[in-house]
């Protein structure tokens, strides 16, 4: 007896001292209580893949007006300096800036003309004539692709959103089941410590005592276990988030019954078929590739452009000459041997992209039915369930009060606690299940 009361010093000082050191652990390592809307907040400001994708969508609406600008006037500046002795140059440079003179004339200086410094400046522009659509249809092609980078961020957001509420709920689950650990493993020390004396008293026999201390082991790993689910669950949850994964979150909405399942499989299938992003970010790549073709066949014909320039020409800062040109030009590449197979593979685009529609709607009706029917089920789950961890603690709690009443063995007591904490956890569990499968329905349908 007094060795056991000196352990039970020891335990105290060894409470009291951990208690001494968690009191000087900064604020900052606190519990930071979360809401779901709060989490979904963080995870779309500080997710970085939707930060990356949210970037590669500016890119891209970034190069459809590059394309979009192929059809506005270019216009350049050209300025050169040279000094030469050659003849037909000197005397072109001449020519231009208007310093030509009678004695220039002179066949020994037209031979061997003296070195000319020269500037020649030159402003020119050209305008495309974009007479038989090809820039408009590279233009329309890169617009349809920017807008369909947008759809698949919005597509990326609702996948985020359902990890973010999946990585919550779980995260709550697994520190409300720990907590229910944590009760179980103090109802077990209780039980352990009333039969150590009842065990000193006579009253019962030492192999009780064994078996309820082989129930408080039992007890202690699983809270160890339940610890650990708990801040992989966190871990995740800050992973989803983007945030900074030493901070500690704690879920502050706990599950509830499910409300009623409103409509049936065909109307979300409605629903999804109108609001999911990658049906749109299909059909927008469809029109991509057709704006593609398009382009491609057009490249067979001419490129038309007006052009003019205004040139200075002087070998002096003071005076010189100017000139002026307009005209209008056209390239055309009667043979490239290369046209026809890239018709050809726009053409294949273009089909594969008709055929990516198609599969597109097939995976969201799939997507919508397998969603649905999981999220009515675990209605059905949840009612068979329901109830279970209140029905739990009655039936523990009169078996216990048997026990003292010699009505009940120590067997009953055991059993019927696990039957309890088994009845609580599968409750638990059932409604987290439940609000992921409501929040996947609604993912599927494109409403998350």
């Amino acid at each position: 007896m007094r060795a056991r009361a000196v352990g039970e010093v020891t335990r105290w000082a060894g409470f009291a001292l951990l208690t001494l050191i968690a009191s000087a652990v900064p604020l900052s390592a606190q519990e930071v209580p979360l809401s779901l809307a709060q989490a979904l907040d963080l995870a779309q400001q500080h997710n970085p893949e939707i930060r990356a994708q949210r970037a590669r969508t500016e890119a891209e609406a970034a190069r459809a007006e590059v394309v979009s600008r192929t059809r506005w006037p270019r216009l350049s500046v050209t300025s050169g300096w040279s000094r030469s002795n050659t003849p037909a140059l000197v005397f072109a440079q001449k020519l231009n800036s208007g310093d030509f003179t009678q004695d220039d004339f002179a066949i020994d200086r037209l031979n061997s003309p003296d070195a000319l410094s020269h500037l020649t400046t030159t402003l020119a522009a050209e305008v495309p004539v974009d007479a038989f659509g090809s820039i408009k249809a590279r233009a329309e092609a890169q617009s349809s692709i920017g807008r369909a980078g947008e759809e698949q961020a919005n597509e990326s957001v609702q996948e985020l959103r359902l990890r973010v509420v999946e990585a919550y709920r779980r995260t709550a689950l697994a520190q409300r089941v720990a907590e229910v650990a944590e009760r179980a493993l103090a109802s077990a020390r209780a039980r352990e410590a009333d039969m150590e004396a009842r065990v000193d008293e006579g009253a019962s026999l030492r192999a009780d005592l064994l078996r309820v201390r082989a129930r408080r082991r039992q007890r202690e790993a699983d809270l160890a276990e339940r610890r650990a689910d708990s801040e992989v669950a966190l871990a995740m949850l800050s992973r989803a988030l983007g945030t900074d994964p030493t901070v500690p979150y704690r879920p502050t909405e706990l599950v509830s019954a499910p409300p009623p399942l409103e409509g049936d499989g065909p109307s979300w299938q409605s629903r999804a078929l109108t609001n999911r992003p990658s049906l749109r970010m299909a059909a927008e790549r469809l029109k991509a590739q057709g704006w593609s073709l398009r382009a491609e066949e057009r490249a067979s014909w001419p490129e038309l452009a007006a052009w003019g320039q205004f040139q200075d020409d002087r070998s002096a800062l003071s005076g010189g000459g100017q000139s002026g040109a307009f005209g209008f030009l056209m390239r055309w590449k009667v043979f490239d041997p290369t046209r026809g197979k890239r018709v050809a593979a726009a053409a294949a685009e273009s089909h594969a992209a008709d055929l990516e529609v198609r599969a597109s709607r097939d995976q969201v009706r799939l997507e919508v039915e397998t969603a649905w029917r999981r999220a009515a089920s675990s209605r059905d789950r949840y009612a068979a369930a329901a109830g279970g961890a209140e029905e739990g603690r009655e039936a523990l709690r009169v078996v216990q009060e048997r026990r003292q009443q010699g009505m009940a063995t120590l067997t009953d007591e055991l059993e019927t606690e696990a039957a309890s904490l088994a009845a609580e956890l599968d409750e638990l569990r059932v409604a987290t299940e439940a609000a992921i499968a409501d929040a996947a329905l609604l993912r599927a349908a494109g409403g998350l």
